[in-house]
């Protein structure tokens, strides 16, 4: 059902309307973890495309090019059933890339100033 994370490769918990998904203990999301992630994420997406999922990148050092279009099709999803999809956490070179793609102009990005 979509309340059990338990066999996703990464760190699901719902609080309220918000679903956080923790992709941070990825470190870098190369071709072979997007491989990985994309279709458990998609499929999060479209369950939960109308309540809040917050993205925690927070360790996240690396981000292709085929991560980028998965979260644009998420953002989609989103986009479509009403909900939001919030990245947070972005490291420099992570929110750089989001920046020279102008990408950070669709994603609402949320950044934690205070650790």
């Amino acid at each position: 059902m979509a309340d059990d994370f338990s066999d996703l490769p990464f760190g699901v918990e719902r609080h309220g309307d918000e679903v956080i998904v923790d992709l941070s203990p990825l470190k870098m999301l190369d071709e072979a973890a997007v491989q990985q992630i994309r279709n458990p994420l998609l499929s999060l997406a479209d369950e939960e495309a109308h309540s809040h999922l917050s993205l925690d990148l927070k360790g996240i050092e690396y981000i292709t090019s085929s991560m980028l279009e998965t979260l644009i099709q998420m953002h989609r999803k989103f986009k479509d059933g009403g909900g939001r999809l919030i990245l947070r956490h972005l490291q420099p070179q992570v929110h750089e890339v989001f920046e020279v793609t102008k990408l950070h102009e669709l994603f609402e990005i949320q950044e934690d100033n205070g650790g």
